[in-house]
């Protein structure tokens, strides 16, 4: 009996020594095994080719810019090559195209400029939809609008240039970069809000719209506070208000249009990133947290402060209803213009 006892007390330390090796065991390979279990399944192999931005300008613009520095940081977080793809021309329909077409796996992305939710309004035969055929990724920045006059203008104030419009209908006008971009439908807002006639004057994009502006050959232009602060500060311009819901801080005694004038109005061009409608919902949020963490840099922040955008960063889910938003503004702004889609 008694040896009957002792084989069993060994037998039970000798089971309950195994229980401790396996434990033990057990403890040294559940952090790998439970970061295994949490990796979502389809972003575990991603990214497993090259990452490609796609722009739908030349080289050099903010648009540009932005994407340079998105991919340089996703190449160095995720450890693969990461490029930047120009694709101008067709209003940025090319572009569009594109990245709507490829796999939906996210290897391939759009940097989506604000004329991204306008294109569709001006045509009768969309090749795209900014909403249904489209994954928003992160909303990165935004390059801040203002309005401005030629300092020989004799207006100060918004107030005093809508006094001035209204005493001469059809006599003051703006200059955009082109029919229907942001610049365009900005001043197009502009009138229906304050109940004015103004005639518009289109040109081929900000170079070309400067020199007549500074001349005072057209009375005012919304346009990027990049390409417009050099003329302020010299005093060739003059700076009304600013067309962004706050203000901006490279003019910060400048108010904004929605203080001043015009609750809620707001002009600018969000540069966000998108992929193709259907990638992986796991895929969005892993683009969307590195990129996060690339735009949250000090380096970042300045590097954009440098060409005047500001660095703004959402979720997926406030990207999605801010594209809705926009594309549902500029639609009924095309509308009450009565700009035809050709």
């Amino acid at each position: 009996m008694a040896h009957r006892q002792s084989t069993s007390s060994a037998s039970r330390r000798e089971f309950i020594a195994i229980l401790g090796s396996a434990a033990a065991m057990q403890s040294l390979f559940w952090p790998l095994a439970a970061r295994a279990q949490q990796r979502p399944a389809a972003a575990a192999g991603f990214p497993n080719k090259m990452l490609r931005i796609i722009v739908p300008f030349t080289p050099g613009g903010s648009n540009d810019v932005v994407a340079r520095e998105i991919a340089t940081g996703l190449q160095v977080r995720l450890n693969q090559t990461a490029i930047v793809e120009n694709k101008p021309g067709g209003g940025g329909t090319i572009a569009y195209s594109f990245v709507a077409k490829p796999p939906p796996d996210g290897h391939t992305m759009l940097i989506a400029p604000a004329s991204f939710t306008i294109g569709p309004h001006l045509s009768r035969n969309p090749v795209y939809h900014p909403v249904a055929d489209f994954a928003p990724i992160n909303l990165v920045a935004d390059v801040q609008f203002v309005m401005v006059v030629p300092a020989s203008l004799p207006v100060r104030t918004v107030n005093d240039f809508i006094e001035l419009a209204k005493k001469s209908p059809n006599k003051l006008s703006f200059g955009s970069v082109g029919v229907g971009t942001p610049q365009h439908l900005g001043g197009e807002l502009f009138k229906l809000h304050a109940g004015v006639d103004l005639v518009h004057v289109p040109f081929r994009g900000a170079t070309a719209v400067l020199p007549d502006l500074v001349a005072g050959r057209i009375d005012m232009f919304i346009g990027a506070i990049n390409s417009l602060l050099p003329l302020l500060q010299e005093g060739k311009l003059r700076a009304l208000a600013t067309a962004s819901l706050k203000r901006v801080a490279s003019l910060p005694d400048v108010p904004t249009l929605s203080e001043v004038a015009f609750p809620g109005f707001e002009v600018g061009s969000g540069v966000g990133l998108v992929a193709a409608a259907g990638t992986p919902a796991d895929i969005i949020e892993t683009l969307n947290r590195e990129i996060g963490k690339i735009i949250a840099t000090p380096g970042f922040h300045d590097r954009m402060a440098a060409i005047g955008v500001e660095v703004v960063g959402t979720t997926p889910a406030a990207y999605a209803k801010a594209l809705k938003d926009e594309y549902e503004k500029w639609g009924k702004v095309v509308a009450a213009a009565g700009i035809k889609p050709e």
